[in-house]
């Protein structure tokens, strides 16, 4: 159980809110560049339980106004070094990606400043994406030696073309707000000072519309939108190439290199 100083750190580091059915959730650590350490994401849950009980209609997440950075992506000081997959089934960020997923009421992002890594998945797997030209998107496991886990390859596969997505995540380079327009990653491209006019626009269109009609078309195409899934044999066998990757000298190496800031020496062990 988390004391009172744990709730208001959680409190602290994200802030909602509730305006004509519309749940809005707003990240707040710029000091950490919005990173998903396990407060942050708690809080961002905690937020959406209150949303679901509530009864929204929409719900928008967003980074404090005026961010450069939306969110940096996984707190890498929380990533195991000791064999541990950083990215299995049931750690936090991956809850909370679950919980977007299978929200049952539209999840809209709203995308001032860059965006990496793990935030990339996080923004991916919103329902509609609104941003303005500052925003950017980066892929950046490879910089580190991380191999992505399939829920988030097929995340990203779901969103963007192939060979984009295999740019992005071989090049680890950011794509701009323009190209996100283009390939359709972003929903609308508007001028900061129209982001969340613009956001809130298109959320209350939304909020008009049948409630019970939205939910059932979000889990339907939901589920159109799986696809057939990996064979038992195949998804082993990815498995066991990811364990290799995450127990690999250079996996610590991209680690080490991070924390010390220069350029990572990799050798394929």
């Amino acid at each position: 159980m988390k004391n009172d100083s744990d709730s208001t750190a959680e409190q602290d580091l994200v802030q909602s809110e509730i305006k004509e059915n519309i749940g809005i959730v707003v990240m707040n650590n710029p000091h950490k560049l919005n990173c998903f350490s396990s407060e942050l994401v708690a809080g961002i849950l905690k937020a959406f339980d209150v949303f679901e009980e509530a009864r929204v209609r929409v719900v928008i997440l967003r980074a404090y106004p005026g961010a450069k950075v939306w969110s940096a992506g996984h707190n890498m000081k929380e990533i195991p070094l000791d064999g541990q997959d950083p990215l299995y089934w049931n750690v936090p960020f991956e809850q909370l990606l679950h919980r977007v997923q299978n929200c049952p009421v539209p999840v809209m992002g709203m995308i001032e400043g860059s965006v990496w890594g793990g935030a990339c998945d996080l923004a991916m797997t919103c329902d509609l994406l609104v941003g303005t030209p500052t925003a950017t998107f980066a892929i950046t496991p490879a910089k580190i030696g991380l191999s992505y886990n399939t829920a988030g390859l097929n995340h990203f596969l779901g969103v963007l073309p192939l060979h984009v997505i295999k740019e992005m995540i071989f090049t680890a380079e950011p794509i701009s707000a323009e190209d996100a327009r283009g390939y359709g990653l972003l929903n609308r491209l508007v001028d900061p000072v129209k982001l969340e006019e613009t956001t809130l626009e298109i959320a209350r269109v939304i909020a008009r519309h049948a409630p019970m009609a939205i939910r059932v078309l979000k889990a339907e195409m939901r589920k159109l939108t799986k696809g057939s899934g990996l064979s038992a044999d195949d998804y082993e066998e990815i498995q066991e190439l990811r364990r290799e990757a995450f127990r690999s000298e250079d996996f610590k190496e991209g680690i080490a290199a991070f924390f010390g800031r220069r350029s990572p020496e990799f050798k394929d062990k």
